[in-house]
């Protein structure tokens, strides 16, 4: 299985923009009271740690058929 190098790109770029505005979180309670700002921060942060994993497993895909695959069997030689 062979995945464009370009989703792990922008997953990358939109993980990144997540992060962003989870650090900027301590506006969000002037903006949306405080209920609803740990949500939204809650929701964020959850989203950031999903991500992060899918695109570590995303760059562990090898790009070369029957290359090795570091989460897969050891290949046998």
């Amino acid at each position: 299985m062979e995945i464009d190098p370009k989703v792990g790109m922008w997953l990358s770029i939109a993980l990144a923009a997540l992060a962003f505005l989870a650090g900027a979180g301590t506006q969000l309670t002037t903006l949306f009271g405080d209920v609803t700002a740990n949500h939204i921060l809650a929701v964020m942060t959850i989203l950031l740690g999903v991500g992060n994993a899918v695109n570590a497993v995303l760059h562990a895909i090898p790009s070369k058929p029957n290359a090795n695959f570091p989460l897969g069997p050891t290949p046998k030689a």
